[in-house]
């Protein structure tokens, strides 16, 4: 019924012969509450929502009014948050798969831990003993000064004071930097050891 009553309609808003082409279709759109209709797209139906129906009246489909300068703005947004995600999604799913392929075990990622800090532990000794050198040449320097205390240094003295203090300054960067190596270390595995232990964990559920 509501088909022959929606036909019918059409009938009555249709010029005549519109409803007779067995292979058209129908336009009908609602403007200022009035129901529009014609085989071709009515004038009042332009930037509006419409149905294409068949001249028996069986819906085709039915066309939104296009987007507001406003709309699409904010669907593109949507679009861009979308796809923000999914691109975070696959990422999240990547290091995961690595992560579960480059570690046995929780066991295999505190050794892996141990052992690279046990590197850069290695490579602090070795800086803090190039340090303490460089404060033996430094106490030698400063020792030799004294006897100029009255008296203009040599250039040469003043230099090799100078260029001991810079390279002990940049020792202790070296430091400074490695002693940091190990923190990011300990936290880097950390957060690898936590992940592999929630991935796991869910596998067994």
């Amino acid at each position: 019924m509501p088909h022959l009553a929606l036909f019918a309609l059409a009938l009555v808003v249709l010029p005549a012969g519109a409803h007779s082409s067995p292979g058209g279709s129908v336009f009908c759109c609602s403007d200022n509450g009035r129901q529009v209709c014609g085989d071709v797209l009515p004038a009042q139906c332009f930037g509006k929502a419409y149905r294409e129906m068949s001249p028996q009246g069986t819906l085709r489909r039915i066309v939104e009014a296009p987007l507001t300068p406003e709309q699409l703005a904010r669907r593109e947004e949507e679009e861009q948050l979308r796809r923000a995600e999914l691109a975070r999604q696959k990422a999240e799913q990547r290091r995961n798969q690595s992560l579960l392929a480059t570690y046995s075990s929780v066991a295999d990622i505190d050794a892996r831990r141990d052992r690279a800090i046990e590197s850069v532990q290695s490579e602090v000794k070795q800086a803090e003993t190039a340090k303490a050198e460089l404060m033996k040449k430094r106490g030698a320097l400063v020792r030799e000064a004294e006897f100029y205390q009255k008296r203009v240094l040599p250039a040469a003295l003043a230099s090799a004071i100078r260029e001991s203090d810079s390279a002990l300054a940049a020792q202790d960067l070296v430091i400074e930097a490695k002693r940091k190596d190990i923190e990011s270390i300990r936290a880097r595995y950390a957060q690898d050891r936590s992940r592999y232990i929630e991935l796991t964990q869910t596998r067994l559920r």
